[in-house]
């Protein structure tokens, strides 16, 4: 991407893609037109919230720019659909072509059949999620000097493709959904943010924005992740060059943190003054029906939102099990500080007494029938064994999380934006957490080789099996 790369030698290599590759993006491919077909198969009308997404781009189309009544989001995402749709169309009058022609008479006439819009915003996904896969190489490489081109790539394929199968990602990936392109543009702002490349940064956190207002939570992902790196690289080039890690005294972490400022201070100001102008402009955070999405806190989701991570990444959490076994083990019965080990465990129980006294299932999405329903969360309201079974279990998964080695230090940092991002609304659905879903999935660091292939065949069994509910049973995770 930028010279910088290439003066510090983390440029990609010029070379032509092997034969396994392409066979791999073929039956990529593949996957993603059978999933798009079973979509438009089995549901040919816009279903949950595509109606309020499709009705925003039928208005768009239809020449009238102002925001539908029920959306919550900012229209970057619609407002793109609908320019293309009408590129689309033009192209199609022009070369005679049946481009985003009424496919749907009698229901919505003269308005794009929903199936187009499905297409493009799958096709627009594709292309954002191949730019993070080809990049991941030099961010690997450059947040870890010691690895080689090859190893680097190696990761970057075997990350993007568990990212892009990951559960709760792939059933949205076929619907008109905001998320799939929000997830992406998290994972390019990653990119940009270890390659400093500070303006396309900024670019896209207004894009971010612009498809949902409430990703502006991710800011300060971006500072503690851009404090880390800076640390993460100044020991290594001391390693590099054969010294000890330098000393982290206050004056030098002042230092550190007004050279960070300096440097990147207008990347988050910009941002942030743009939603504090929106805010007043709106006078509030959601748009449209803000009755859905009342403000407050939620500590209870944090329970739930864990379990669903201990799900998604099952076989990296069955690997910790036996890890965290041995360092309570070592801590209550090695050394000279056993009371270590009864301190963590008394914090342990405290959590777990904590997640189950503050689930709460109480917004009327997951009530009604003709709308999403959690079945998991009415499961646990309604049997206090079954709750507190889970949430030990949970415990467990908070622990994984909060030490699960990153690139850039341990999980500790994504555990706290983890309450920031779904602690701030009424417990409904897990997508909520897609962001910190990828950002975990591309930063961490490898398992041993079997785990990585249980976590790669879950990530695609569990995929195809949501794909499987929402086409035959309509049901969203």
């Amino acid at each position: 991407m930028s010279s910088l790369d290439q003066r510090m030698g983390y440029a990609r290599a010029r070379h032509r893609w092997p034969l396994k590759v392409g066979l791999v993006l073929l039956a990529l491919g593949a996957c993603l037109s059978v999933s798009l077909w079973l979509v438009s198969l089995c549901l040919p009308i816009p279903f949950v919230d595509e109606g309020v997404h499709f009705a925003q781009i039928r208005q768009f189309l239809a020449g009238d720019w102002s925001q539908h009544p029920k959306l919550t989001t900012l229209t970057l995402y619609h407002a793109t659909m609908a320019v293309t749709l009408m590129a689309l169309q033009t192209l199609g009058e022009w070369l005679n072509l049946p481009l985003a022609a009424d496919a749907m008479a009698g229901r919505w006439p003269e308005m794009p059949s929903v199936n187009w819009v499905r297409g493009l915003s799958l096709l627009g996904f594709g292309v954002m999620a191949c730019m993070v896969w080809r990049a991941l190489p030099s961010v690997y490489r450059r947040l870890d000097p010691m690895l080689d081109e090859s190893g680097a790539q190696q990761q970057a394929n075997r990350q993007s493709w568990q990212w892009l199968w990951l559960p709760i990602i792939f059933p949205y990936l076929a619907l008109v959904y905001t998320d799939p392109w929000i997830i992406v543009l998290v994972a390019l702002q990653l990119v940009a943010l270890v390659r400093e490349r500070r303006l396309l940064l900024l670019v896209l956190i207004l894009a971010g924005l612009g498809l949902r207002q409430d990703s502006i939570v991710l800011l300060g992902l971006w500072g503690g992740l851009l404090l880390f790196m800076t640390h993460a690289q100044a020991g290594a080039r001391s390693q590099a060059v054969g010294m000890a890690p330098p000393l982290r005294s206050p004056l030098s972490q002042l230092s550190v943190w007004w050279g960070l400022i300096v440097r990147w201070w207008w990347v988050a100001v910009i941002p942030v003054a743009a939603f504090i102008g929106f805010v007043v402009w709106n006078d509030g955070i959601a748009m449209g029906d803000t009755t859905r999405h009342q403000t407050g806190w939620h500590t209870g989701n944090l329970g739930y939102y864990l379990g669903v991570i201990g799900v998604v990444f099952l076989p990296l959490w069955l690997a910790d099990l036996p890890r965290q076994w041995h360092l309570l083990w070592r801590l209550c019965t090695r050394g000279t500080w056993p009371w270590r080990g009864i301190l963590l465990l008394g914090a342990l129980a405290g959590v777990w007494v904590m997640l189950v006294m503050s689930l709460e299932v109480t917004h009327d999405y997951n009530f009604q029938r003709w709308t999403i329903r959690n079945s998991w969360l009415l499961w646990l309201n309604e049997y206090p064994v079954g709750l507190w079974v889970t949430m030990l279990l949970t415990t467990s998964m908070a622990l994984w999380w909060l030490r699960a080695p990153l690139r850039l230090g341990h999980g500790g940092l994504l555990l706290v934006m983890l309450a920031l991002m779904i602690c701030t609304r009424e417990l409904i659905e897990t997508r909520y957490m897609l962001p910190l879903i990828t950002v975990f999935q591309l930063l961490r660091c490898a398992e041993r080789a079997e785990v990585e292939r249980a976590m790669t065949l879950w990530a695609i069994a569990m995929g195809a099996l949501l794909l499987a509910g929402l086409v035959l049973t309509r049901t969203l995770p």
